[in-house]
């Protein structure tokens, strides 16, 4: 009766695998302790950005486009390390995630 209308924004994170790694592979997990305080910074901002969506959400009764690409990319930036922290690819991500 009632089609569903597709979604309009799509997310595709590609990661390519590598079988090669690199010599200094055992020391990667170094890069988590400076990258655990931007990204709690950045985790703080994030759940700021979650509630005032959500009462825009509320009291307009429609979403909005930049909140929602602001959140759009801090998940990016945060699947793209997680790759790399798990050693599912050797390519580093951008430390800043407008940088990415």
């Amino acid at each position: 009766m009632f089609k569903k209308k597709p979604p309009v924004h799509k997310v595709r994170i590609d990661i390519d695998f590598q079988p090669k790694i690199s010599r200094w592979f055992i020391f990667r997990f170094l890069w988590i302790v400076p990258v655990v305080v931007p990204l709690a910074i950045y985790a703080a901002w994030f759940g700021l950005l979650s509630f005032v969506h959500f009462f825009y959400m509320l009291l307009l009764g429609e979403r909005s486009e930049s909140i929602f690409g602001k959140q759009l990319a801090f998940l990016t930036f945060g699947f793209r390390w997680q790759a790399y922290l798990k050693y599912y690819t050797n390519e580093r991500p951008a430390i800043l995630p407008w940088n990415a």
